[in-house]
């Protein structure tokens, strides 16, 4: 996740972090402090804690990255826009989670073509540059976390890359549904389909056709602005490739 040095928006606040609080703020990065050495907390110990309303633009194509963010609270999305103007998401950032383009940039200076906006009201801790990269010729689990992170961001785009390519538009928008219900217990979702569009990488009259086709197949039920489950079972039966969705 990066944070623009210059960057100013209403109700931004930055904040020096007294070191005893630096524990609680990171109780989701298990993986950074649990064996960090003195050079690794020397660099938490610098961040300034910074917070973002719902909605901020955090960084768009063509910015530098100069800092690198750790979220306490909140979520941002990734995305990049496609050279025909639609949006794909990538993934999302949450607390004990970092961006992999953020420390590709801050590693190798690797420019993105991505954007991030906050999805939530968020805070972060904010390290610098500078800093980030003092730690990373210093701190040996600092330098050990960064890679493994890099790791395991690379096997989540491998899967994205892979579902692009080979995966049918309909059961990434099943499996997408699927995953939503799940994170309401079923509850109705409130997204439109330019929403999912975006979160898919293609046009919002593709996702309405498919969305309609579910909808007759009973697994669904669209309103003006959200969707209702009718049938998980069916639904989850179209993630599979079973039922297959005329396009």
């Amino acid at each position: 996740m990066t944070a623009h040095p210059g960057i100013v928006h209403s109700g931004v606040q930055a904040a020096t972090i007294d070191h005893s609080k630096l524990k609680a703020l990171l109780s989701d990065y298990h993986a950074l402090t649990e064996n960090a050495d003195q050079a690794c907390w020397d660099m938490l110990a610098g961040a300034k804690l910074q917070t973002f309303p719902a909605d901020t633009a955090i960084f768009h194509e063509g910015m530098e990255c100069n800092h690198l963010m750790l979220i306490v609270e909140g979520c941002v999305r990734v995305y990049r826009h496609s050279d025909e103007g639609r949006e794909v998401t990538l993934y999302r950032v949450e607390p004990g989670q970092l961006c992999i383009h953020s420390l590709n940039n801050l590693v190798d200076g690797v420019q993105s073509r991505i954007s991030v906006k906050t999805e939530t009201a968020m805070r972060g801790l904010v390290i610098n540059r500078v800093a980030f990269q003092t730690a990373l010729d210093q701190s040996t689990s600092f330098r050990n976390y960064v890679l493994r992170t890099l790791t395991e961001r690379l096997s989540l785009l491998t899967n994205l890359v892979s579902g692009f390519a080979f995966d049918r538009l309909d059961l990434r928008v099943a499996c997408w549904l699927v995953e939503q219900f799940d994170r309401s217990c079923g509850h109705p979702i409130q997204v439109t389909h330019s929403d999912i569009a975006h979160e898919l990488g293609t046009t919002r009259e593709m996702i309405s056709r498919i969305l309609k086709d579910f909808e007759h197949k009973r697994c669904i039920q669209l309103a003006r602005g959200r969707i209702h489950l009718v049938c998980k079972h069916s639904l989850s039966l179209a993630s599979q490739g079973k039922g297959k969705v005329n396009i």
